[in-house]
């Protein structure tokens, strides 16, 4: 059993290290999650669930592909790389979170609640842990907790299926003007590379392409869309 899975069975069996419930109060009010919930009832859901505090240094895993979801992940702080990875080891970038955020909310309450990819720390962060059954009875006592739950949901839903046509229907040039239109510019061709999962070369010569089209204009390290350009 790896680490991840000892700790959500070390809530699950409420051997349990609770956190200061004021200390989080406040950095949970941000989370779109806990939107219309009072601090209060925040207050007595720290008190009362199977919780704990965990932190992470740059490159640990919070939690790796397969693993078993059986709690809750908050991330309070820091920002995270979500990547998945093949049998042959072929890695794809699927996201950067950024705190504060919940980490696979549609999978927690999955009949197959396995983590679909790594989630990897960036940066220092902070991650609370919580018991999923006592947020699961939280969330039918707190009804504007549960509508927020269902939209995040059916967001991060929305999110893949895009992610899903970008990958099955779009050249890797489309997906580099999709990519710029959203974002307004690439300062790092690598990090650009690992998010449309390709290699460093090819997105090299597409870039080019590109920019011999007029599309985009290069400077240095720097990236930008011409005003325009039309995918």
């Amino acid at each position: 059993m790896n680490n991840h899975q000892e700790i959500d069975c070390h809530l699950c069996y409420n051997s349990i290290k609770k956190i200061n419930p004021v200390m989080k109060i406040e950095k949970l009010m941000q989370l779109p999650l806990f939107g219309g919930c009072s601090p209060d009832k925040l207050q007595q859901l720290l008190e009362e669930a199977p919780n704990r505090i965990q932190h992470y240094s740059p490159g640990d895993f919070i939690a790796r592909q397969g693993d078993v979801c059986r709690s809750l992940y908050l991330l309070l702080e820091g920002t995270v790389m979500a990547q998945m990875e093949n049998e042959e080891g072929k890695q794809l970038t699927i996201d950067w979170l950024e705190a504060p955020e919940i980490l696979a909310p549609a999978f927690i309450y999955a009949s197959d609640n396995r983590f679909p990819v790594s989630a990897q720390a960036t940066a220092e962060c902070e991650v609370l842990i919580m018991d999923s059954r006592r947020f699961s009875d939280f969330m039918h006592e707190q009804s504007a907790v549960m509508k927020n739950f269902i939209r995040m949901i059916s967001d991060r839903s929305l999110f893949l299926s895009r992610k899903l046509n970008e990958f099955a229907l779009q050249s890797l040039k489309s997906r580099l003007m999709n990519y710029l239109s959203i974002h307004g510019k690439i300062d790092n061709q690598q990090k650009v590379a690992f998010i449309l999962g390709v290699a460093r070369p090819s997105l090299a010569r597409a870039l080019s392409e590109l920019a011999g089209e007029g599309r985009i204009s290069i400077s240095g390290k720097r990236i930008i869309l011409n005003e325009s350009a039309s995918d």
